[in-house]
């Protein structure tokens, strides 16, 4: 062999080992917000939320991204106030749209909620999604009253999930029906599949 024919085979190989390694590599580390492409569902608490009796059963909010467009997120919540609010009267609910930053920011300060209101999130990623069919549910659930431990702001962010992505089955995000949200976030979600660990928020 000689040496023109080795120098192309060096430089043809030092162009594959690039491209590969290009590829290989994630653009963005794993397991942050704005990880990898496609449909992402992330799901906060706030662990002193839904105070009852000297204890606290703690209170979720729900995102979901825009898998057409990863920089757009919408995202809300059902706030209750009692223990129990009849169908077409107001629950608390409330959405919003807009980057991951504005997210953060709605979400600690929203309304009449003090700084730090949420202390953790957690999130999956799936293949697609579809925020029509989440804000769908949304509008049909923001009028359906509320319930502390059947129809509350638990089941809603988990119906919304559900109809977002399909693919979100029970192995995913089990029922949280009577399970406190807190619960639910600490414990339930840690035996489901997909789900990252908690991110101090």
């Amino acid at each position: 062999m000689n040496r023109p024919t080795t120098r192309k085979h060096r430089t043809v190989l030092s162009l594959l080992a690039v491209v590969l390694s290009a590829t290989a590599a994630p653009l963005v580390a794993p397991g942050t917000a704005e990880a990898a492409t496609g449909g992402r569902a992330c799901l906060f608490l706030d662990k002193e939320g839904a105070p009852i009796a000297g204890r606290t059963y703690g209170h979720v909010a729900w995102a979901i991204r825009d898998p057409k467009n990863t920089s757009h997120w919408i995202w809300g919540a059902t706030e209750g106030g009692k223990l129990h609010i009849d169908a077409g009267q107001d629950n608390g609910s409330w959405i919003k749209g807009g980057t991951w930053d504005d997210l953060r920011r709605s979400i600690k300060k929203d309304g009449h909620h003090k700084p730090g209101y949420y202390d953790a999130y957690r999130c999956i990623n799936t293949a697609g999604g579809d925020l029509k069919a989440a804000q769908r549910t949304f509008e049909n659930m923001k009028n359906n009253g509320y319930d502390i431990g059947f129809n509350n702001c638990l089941t809603k962010s988990i119906a919304i999930f559900r109809k977002y992505s399909p693919a979100l089955s029970s192995k995913h995000l089990p029922d949280g029906q009577t399970t406190p949200p807190r619960n639910y976030f600490a414990t339930t979600l840690d035996n489901a599949s997909g789900w990252e660990k908690a991110r101090t928020y």
